[in-house]
């Protein structure tokens, strides 16, 4: 449509309120009087109304009360004849829209039997939905009936299995292509919805250790497609869910990579950064262009470049399923990384076609809410749109096996869906994890309600990525930055704090432990630059102290694929859509560190046999546990337990270039030195960047 070109534009913008807006350029916007039309009954209804003052230099604006039924196609038509639609879509901005409009039924999508199929779409601000099956090449339409609550329904009967689908939704006298948001499976790139039988990718569940304490997790963070697409990673599948499954894969040098490697390597959970349908990658031609995927094109399917034909409607579910399965099968449990905070595009995305204005968030003139600077924010606080992530959380665990959800922007979601999206979780399942990034994002939502690191207090069993903790072990974001670990001795008595953890949050397992994950440079590469003065191995043992650090200190440890391996991009920060050659893992790069990779081992071993590293209470931390400050540069981390491989632990991270000496008690012995130092005479020396463990 040329805007330019238009005359006339009517909404409601109440149940009983029509804005009608005449251009100037037509009549000089004037008209005498204005009608409501019903197309189904040929009805004119005289309007009475006001021409309003208005500040818009192009159209007169025209104020009526009147009232309409939902549903049904309207039109004004003004003193010379002229008409346009009425629009409804700026109703679903209306505070009685919500209490008029919300649907609790768990029956939206469609619904698969071999004799029939059922299909119902929320749309309750259309003017009519038709359903478009296709199937073996041929088109079928289907008018859908409009019932409560503005739920569109339609039976077909006959066996449909493997039929594609989509809606056409009706506003405003234009009916456009709408893709099913509850849908289970779809074609390339989303161009149809398909249909399957659930009773055909029923779930298997392996029996996993429960976890008894959320600080008993270990967190590893990984992409699918980086996992397995370096030529040096020896998986076949390369970039797909199936590179997972792949037992007995291993490097150019014969040391296991893949699925054999995070079994060994004594992780918890495997953290995997976004898998529903995202918006750059062309399916079809997967290698043409990358993308981390946190820009969400429909949440209800998987991602179909990580899929062997992503045309093929089942196995956009086995494979992903099969990935977790075998995961499970290690003793892995999976978070999946979820970006219900905004979508790709507002306009061509599910959500917005079947309910126009409703899903996104918006300000308080109207324009979309941009606190996740990509255009838009979701809409959390209404009712169906809370419900709809809820329920597609609730369909990644029961279909998929989640066991774990991580939040991108989670500042942007109100506080009431996250803990209801756990509460969710941990019905379904005990051990159930919900943690995100706590930012506080300048969304359109009352900052008191937003799910913040600030606001942690009213989320208790909620967990917040600690950027404390990163900023002061490793140093911000900005590459020249330095942490304690880094060389600034002057932050020893916040690294002391980050390490313990008090008072910064409501419960210590809300704590996200962490200095590395996908977002920003990796540590290597930040300290090429914070440290280029230093060698290649000093580097190193600063890495080193990182991960030790990272591991044993009081919360949820989080580590970055590649990470225990000093994984590196080039120096590049942000590489969300850099290409495989910088994102890829370069598992050959394990085997020159395989000793590194025996530490973490080590660590990890030394945290899951020992309660006092994982404490999952303050007054324990407070009862058991105390920091030093030795010479204003090393740091002397004290633990106690009354169970475990031992009774005491004292742990010394020196984060400086020089060498101290300290008095030993008597009994304590020497797990780890990493300068291999001894205790003499009661005394030992901790040399420059250097860890120790010692044990009582």
């Amino acid at each position: 449509m040329e805007k330019t070109a238009v005359r006339m534009k009517a909404y409601a913008v109440n149940f009983n309120e029509v804005r009608v807006y005449l251009s100037k350029n037509y009549y000089n916007g004037i008209s005498s009087k204005f009608y409501l039309k019903n197309l189904e009954t040929d009805e004119l209804l005289l309007l009475s109304g006001d021409a309003l003052e208005s500040t818009n230099s192009d159209f007169q604006e025209y104020a009526f009360h009147v009232t309409f039924k939902m549903g049904r196609v309207y039109k004004i038509v003004d003193a010379y004849g002229l008409t346009c639609f009425l629009d409804f879509s700026k109703l679903a901005m209306c505070k009685e829209f919500d209490e008029l409009y919300f649907y609790d039924g768990n029956d939206l999508g469609s619904h698969y039997t071999k004799e029939k199929t059922t299909f119902k779409v929320w749309a309750p601000l259309s003017t009519g939905v038709i359903l478009k099956i296709v199937k073996n090449g041929q088109d079928y339409l289907y008018p859908m009936e409009r019932g409560l609550k503005g739920v569109y329904s339609a039976e077909v009967e006959g066996d449909l299995e493997l039929a594609h689908y989509f809606y056409l939704v009706k506003h405003a006298g234009n009916y456009d292509i709408a893709m099913d948001p509850y849908a289970y499976a779809s074609s390339s790139n989303g161009r149809t919805n398909i249909i399957v039988d659930l009773q055909k990718v029923p779930l298997k569940k392996y029996p996993l250790q429960p976890l008894v304490h959320k600080t008993d997790a270990i967190i590893y963070e990984t992409s699918v497609r980086d996992f397995s697409m370096s030529s040096t990673s020896g998986m076949k599948n390369k970039g797909k869910f199936l590179a997972f499954t792949e037992p007995h894969t291993s490097t150019d040098s014969g040391n296991p990579t893949g699925l054999d490697y995070l079994s060994c390597l004594g992780v918890t959970h495997i953290q995997l950064m976004p898998i529903n349908d995202f918006a750059t990658v062309d399916e079809k031609n997967p290698l043409e262009l990358y993308n981390w995927g946190y820009d969400p094109a429909a949440y209800n399917v998987t991602e179909g470049s990580y899929v062997s034909n992503p045309d093929d409607g089942y196995k956009r579910i086995l494979e992903a399923q099969q990935m977790i399965e075998a995961l499970h099968s290690r003793g892995l449990r999976v978070v999946l990384d979820v970006v219900y905070n905004h979508m790709h595009d507002v306009n061509m995305n599910a959500l917005e076609k079947t309910v126009p204005h409703y899903f996104f968030r918006r300000n308080n003139d109207g324009s979309l809410s941009n606190g996740s600077w990509c255009g838009n924010d979701l809409n959390t606080t209404a009712k169906m749109c809370r419900k709809y992530i809820l329920d597609m959380c609730k369909r990644w665990q029961t279909l998929y096996g989640i066991d774990g959800y991580r939040f991108d922007l989670m500042g942007i979601i109100d506080q009431e869906t996250m803990k209801l999206i756990d509460a969710q979780g941990k019905a379904l399942d005990s051990s159930f994890m919900v943690y995100g990034e706590g930012w506080n994002m300048m969304t359109a939502l009352a900052e008191n309600k937003r799910t913040t690191i600030q606001n942690n207090h009213q989320t208790p069993h909620i967990g917040f990525f600690n950027d404390f903790f990163r900023d002061t072990l490793r140093g911000t974001n900005q590459m020249e930055s330095k942490g304690y670990f880094s060389g600034d001795t002057y932050k020893t008595n916040d690294a002391m704090k980050a390490i313990c953890n008090l008072d910064m949050f409501e419960n210590i397992s809300q704590s996200i432990n962490y200095v590395e994950c996908h977002d920003n440079a990796t540590c290597y590469d930040k300290l090429q630059i914070s440290n280029y003065d230093e060698d290649e191995e000093t580097k190193k043992k600063r890495l080193r102290l990182m991960l030790a650090a990272v591991i044993l200190s009081q919360g949820i440890p989080f580590i970055h694929s590649g990470q225990e391996f000093f994984r590196t991009k080039g120096g590049q920060s942000n590489t969300y859509n850099a290409g495989d050659q910088v994102n890829a893992l370069d598992w050959n790069r394990k085997d020159c560190e395989i000793d590194t990779i025996q530490f973490v081992q080590f660590l990890i071993h030394l945290r899951k046999n020992n309660p006092c590293f994982r404490y999952d209470d303050y007054d324990m931390i407070r009862e058991n546990i105390k920091t030093e400050n030795i010479e204003h540069r090393m740091i002397q981390y004290s633990l106690h337990q009354d169970e475990g491989e031992h009774q005491d632990f004292i742990v010394y991270f020196n984060a400086s270039l020089d060498s101290i000496e300290v008095d030993v008690e008597e009994g304590y012995t020497v797990l780890c030195h990493s300068e291999k130092g001894n205790i003499v005479n009661h005394k030992l020396t901790v040399n420059g960047i250097c860890f120790v463990v010692l044990a009582r």
